[in-house]
């Protein structure tokens, strides 16, 4: 046994809580647990359905002995972490150039604020005419948030922009459309209910059009010890991402 189960708890636990604070799929996107952790493919909620596979991403590592079981913790969860974080990165993406690309509206815009402006809106539109009428949630790469945060003479308008496209919730990601993202770039993700910044983990995912199904949560697994004598690790996840109705979701670009 190479760690106690005491603070191999603690190790899963660092993986999990650092994997909802890090990845934006965890914050803004509903999940579900499949219930069985070999499952390797899921329903796709659709009628009649197809059975998509999971994906598994993960990241191994080594620490020694003397991490591993320290007088404290400190040093293991540190080294935990920070792989965890290169785990959420990864998860991020895989799904967010997926929901770009599978989105069912497609609006061209430009940097031009105003043009901006009324292409969220029709994006607004296009969701709640397939009946998600709860405020939104908008992914935007960096680029579109810099063009989101501009001023009005001393005033900010961003506030003004997400009340009228009704977005509650607004999430930066680094890349939607790899490998080059330099333009503008957005996702609006419609929603049947009300869902605050951050707290997807808590809503109820069939009701959306997109959701995560997981069957292996954020955790950890010991390999065993390596040729130097220290411990093998990979922190794992396996989910799918579920587009169940692609009219809840727009992406704006700048073509």
């Amino acid at each position: 046994m190479y760690l106690s189960a005491e603070r191999l708890a603690l190790a899963n636990q660092a993986v999990t809580e650092t994997f909802g604070q890090c990845s934006v799929a965890w914050q803004a996107i509903p999940h579900w647990d499949t219930g069985d952790p070999g499952k390797i493919r899921v329903a796709d909620g659709k009628f009649p359905p197809l059975f998509i596979p999971m994906t598994l991403q993960e990241e191994q590592f080594d620490v020694s002995l003397a991490q591993a079981n320290g007088p404290t913790p400190d040093t293991l969860l540190a080294e935990v972490m920070a792989v965890t974080r290169k785990l959420a990165q990864k998860v991020d993406a895989a799904i967010f150039p997926a929901l770009y690309s599978g989105a069912g509206a497609t609006l061209g815009t430009t940097n031009i604020l105003q043009i901006l402006q009324d292409n969220l809106i029709t994006a607004r539109a296009k969701v709640e005419d397939a009946g998600y009428r709860a405020p939104s949630c908008l992914i935007a790469n960096t680029r579109a948030l810099v063009a989101l945060t501009q001023f009005s003479g001393t005033t900010p308008i961003l506030r003004d922009i997400l009340e009228a496209a009704n977005v509650n919730a607004l999430h930066r990601i680094s890349t939607l459309n790899p490998p080059n993202d330099a333009n503008t770039r957005l996702v609006l993700i419609g929603r049947r209910r009300r869902i605050p910044q951050g707290a997807a983990p808590e809503a109820s995912p069939g009701e959306e059009p997109v959701d995560i199904a997981v069957s292996l949560p954020p955790s950890l697994e010991i390999d065993g010890e390596t040729a130097a004598g220290e411990i093998h690790f990979t922190a794992r996840i396996r989910f799918a991402l579920r587009i169940t109705d692609a009219l809840g979701l727009a992406n704006i670009h700048n073509p």
